[in-house]
């Protein structure tokens, strides 16, 4: 489970450092809004979320609970993204984004629990110590 994560965020990297390079969202077929504000916010939130994602992989029994709770986000960035991509106008590649993210998020949320010997509701409550084993 460890490296999953870690390559989830290494993937969040790329996304975060592709949305920071000018035109690279529309040659992937996503409209990019007018400010640049609006794509580098959720490029420096996606990029803070890799960094986060790398270093939770090197101790998962202790931070096991910051990626348990991105994957419920994941889930619900799902339908954010696919509805803008699939159903707006923003792109399908964002759509296609959404799916990726549901993806990860759903290994988070059922594979966490499982390589942790933990429940759910110990990962949601941050009630996972790096003692138990």
């Amino acid at each position: 489970m460890e490296k999953f994560v870690f390559w989830t965020g290494i993937y969040d990297l790329a996304v975060g450092i592709g949305f920071f390079i000018p035109g690279m969202a529309a040659a992937l077929g996503i409209k990019e809004p007018e400010s640049l504000f609006f794509s580098w916010s959720p490029a420096l939130l996606v990029l803070y979320l890799g960094v986060l994602l790398i270093f939770c992989s090197r101790n998962l029994r202790a931070r096991g609970t910051l990626v348990y709770w991105e994957g419920i986000l994941r889930v619900v960035g799902f339908f954010l993204l696919a509805g803008f991509g699939f159903i707006g106008d923003l792109g399908f590649m964002l759509g296609v984004m959404g799916i990726v993210d549901l993806v990860i998020g759903i290994g988070y949320l059922v594979g966490l629990p499982r390589a942790l010997n933990t429940t759910h509701a110990d990962l949601l409550w941050d009630r996972v110590s790096a003692s138990n084993t």
